[in-house]
């Protein structure tokens, strides 16, 4: 076929021009601010997705943007617990920095966060889903919030420790492991499929408004694979005949810190250990809610680039924190260590990022900086992370980088703070012997090298890097007076809720 023969085809004319307008409007685009989208999960451990382990859930849609994205390998929550944790996230800051030590404490509205910057940048913002915000102010600059939330917003979580060590009613594995799938309807499902509608709904609308409207910031948090773990059977069909990752073998996790033993016995774990077959089953259906997850998310992402935003939409993905899933015998979160502690990272900016992975230790606090400087904007408030483009493109080798994670919540009665530099791990809890584990060597952490000589030089650069802006004692003050404060305001608040139903 010759040229001029092509040239006459019905369209050929008019099809080479359109072609060449795309790849104008395409490279404009990225010349303007990006549009953002950040997708969340909840109680996700890198460990069980393929971006991180050959034994996995099924996540194609994740694996697709993680294979076209940056993937951090290292990535750390800052708190192992779902309010301090997106407090800590939303603001930059630790949590010793703004009082978030728990699921009950207030997001106060004077704090800045991200989404404040973006809003002053002249973004739209929006979130679609969870966002677990203790307090009056449900926005924290948010311009909209397309559904309620799906936890209590007031003090229902909150657990003094004048009690002592005792079994939350609810997030035990006699409440937890009770409810394992097959689930068609369920709590997690219902909200889930509605955060994803308003999300898609969204985006529909957002691209009809046309020229003139501002970029937007659209944050669709999902629930899932939070306990309870239940999935519908098309979903664990899929793991019916799979071969599921077993926990590594491990016997007492009190060897490691005598601290555990809170722990166990906030989470039931004192009183029944659960048996290999039902830890297998709670995995599976866990993948399988990884999987469901999997496909909402890869729904938004079809929708996104259907509607021709993808070209200049930055796009983030993370975790509020891990699950142990059964690891040393633990189940959900509120301790440092690696399943519970780790979170999955991942930037992914159409000709902006290259694709690949970055191994520099990071953390939640740094997607504050993050979508500032994508947004072109600079960060004038005090916090404590750092942006991750200098990382994602290449500015910056990461070398110099560490975590630093601080805790005060239930599964604790003392205040805990936790560093990450290097290969090394180091845990402190207020007057008990601290935790080093040496990640290289022993990435299972199954042995805690505090005390040790040959380790004595690096336990104290940690130990000194872990006191810096934390005193152990006069937190644990701070923690407790602000917890008889909302004790005595939650008794309030139920006498008059009482009376109110009452009358």
């Amino acid at each position: 076929m010759t040229r001029r023969t092509l040239l006459q085809l019905p369209g050929a004319a008019a099809a080479a021009p359109f072609a060449q307008t795309s790849r104008t409007a395409a490279a404009a685009a990225r010349q303007a601010p990006p549009n953002i989208l950040f997708l969340m999960v909840d109680q996700m451990t890198p460990f069980l997705t393929p971006m991180y382990s050959r034994q996995a859930a099924t996540m194609p849609n994740l694996q697709r943007l993680a294979s076209e994205g940056v993937v951090f390998e290292n990535a750390y929550c800052n708190s192992p617990l779902c309010v301090p944790s997106r407090m800590s996230m939303f603001s930059g800051r630790l949590a010793g920095a703004i009082d978030g030590w728990d699921n009950a404490s207030v997001f106060h509205a004077d704090i800045p966060s991200f989404v404040h910057y973006l809003r002053s940048a002249g973004y739209e913002t929006t979130v679609s889903g969870k966002a677990h915000y203790i307090g009056p102010d449900q926005y924290h600059g948010f311009h909209a919030r397309l559904t309620p939330d799906i936890y209590p917003t007031w003090y229902d979580f909150l657990h003094p420790w004048v009690k002592g060590p005792y079994w939350i009613e609810g997030t035990s594995i006699q409440a937890e492991l009770a409810h394992l799938g097959p689930s068609e309807v369920n709590t997690q499902i219902d909200y889930d499929s509605t955060a994803y509608e308003h999300g898609l709904e969204y985006l529909r609308r957002y691209a009809m408004r046309g020229k003139g409207r501002p970029p937007f910031f659209l944050n669709v948090s999902f629930t899932q694979p939070h306990d309870p773990y239940c999935a519908p059977a098309k979903y664990l069909d899929m793991y019916r005949n799979a071969e599921i990752p077993m926990p590594h073998p491990y016997d007492d996790i009190r060897k490691l810190s005598p601290t555990y033993e809170w722990v166990e016995i906030v989470h039931g774990i004192d009183r029944e250990k659960v048996p290999p077959a039902k830890v297998r089953e709670t995995r599976r259906n866990y993948m399988a809610m990884c999987t469901w997850v999997d496909d909402r998310i890869g729904g938004v992402l079809a929708e996104l680039r259907r509607l021709g935003l993808a070209d200049n939409t930055f796009i983030v993905f993370t975790s509020d924190h891990g699950d142990m899933q059964g690891e040393k015998g633990q189940w959900f979160k509120r301790i440092y260590l690696e399943w519970s502690a780790r979170v999955p990272m991942v930037l992914n900016w159409a000709g902006r990022l290259r694709p690949g992975r970055n191994a520099s230790l990071v953390s939640l606090v740094d997607l504050f900086p993050t979508f500032v400087e994508a947004a072109g904007g600079k960060v004038e408030t005090a916090i404590d992370g750092k942006s991750l483009l200098p990382l994602a493109d290449g500015r910056e080798d990461g070398r110099e980088r560490e975590v630093i994670g601080q805790y005060c919540g239930e599964g604790l009665i003392e205040p805990e703070c936790m560093v990450r530099r290097g290969q090394y791990k180091y845990i402190a809890v207020n007057n008990y012997a601290p935790q080093l584990y040496d990640l290289k060597a022993d990435p299972y952490e199954t042995v805690n090298f505090a005390g040790r000589p040959e380790y004595a030089a690096v336990e104290k650069q940690l130990r000194e890097r872990s006191q810096v802006g934390w005193d152990g004692p006069s937190v644990k003050r701070r923690v407790m007076a602000n917890q008889a404060d909302r004790e005595f305001e939650r008794n309030i608040k139920g006498y008059m809720n009482d009376n109110l139903w009452k009358a």
